[in-house]
């Protein structure tokens, strides 16, 4: 049973979108789908951040063939073939500045950020594992 304060409710969206501009963006989540139209493609969770240390999330949806140049982009940024194959999970903890820019909303959904272009890769967020040494002296045989 979840419990709440029925009067923190408000009617009105306050969300308001990234101004256009360009941005930090961390890749959080990758997976293979397929569109309504039947269309492979990879959909994209990414964590932009803006100058202040604000952050929106953005999906980004890569249909192969109609925005193919998008996953071309993205494989100059972070330095990956561009061959004919990807496994989209290398993609994960990957850091890259983007452009955003803004979907007008309607009655139905509000205005949200979009990512309209990949621009340089920034490199992983994941730290690396060092491999231990171990002296000489420390080694049984």
């Amino acid at each position: 049973m979840i419990e709440y304060n029925p009067e923190d409710a408000t009617e009105a969206n306050d969300f308001q979108p990234f101004p256009v501009g360009e941005y930090e963006a961390e890749v959080i989540e990758a997976d293979q789908m397929v569109s309504k139209a039947g269309n492979d493609m990879i959909r994209l969770n990414l964590v932009v951040t803006n100058d202040k240390g604000g952050t929106t999330r953005i999906y980004d949806y890569i249909v192969i063939p109609n925005t193919l140049f998008k996953l071309k982009s993205i494989c100059r940024c972070l330095s990956i073939e561009f061959d004919g194959t990807l496994d989209e999970q290398i993609l994960v903890d990957q850091r890259m500045k983007v452009k955003v820019g803004i979907e007008k909303g309607d009655d139905k959904y509000p205005a949200k950020n979009r990512i309209d272009r990949y621009i340089d890769g920034i490199g992983s967020n994941s730290t690396p594992v060092e491999t231990p040494t171990i002296p000489k002296d420390d080694i049984p045989f």
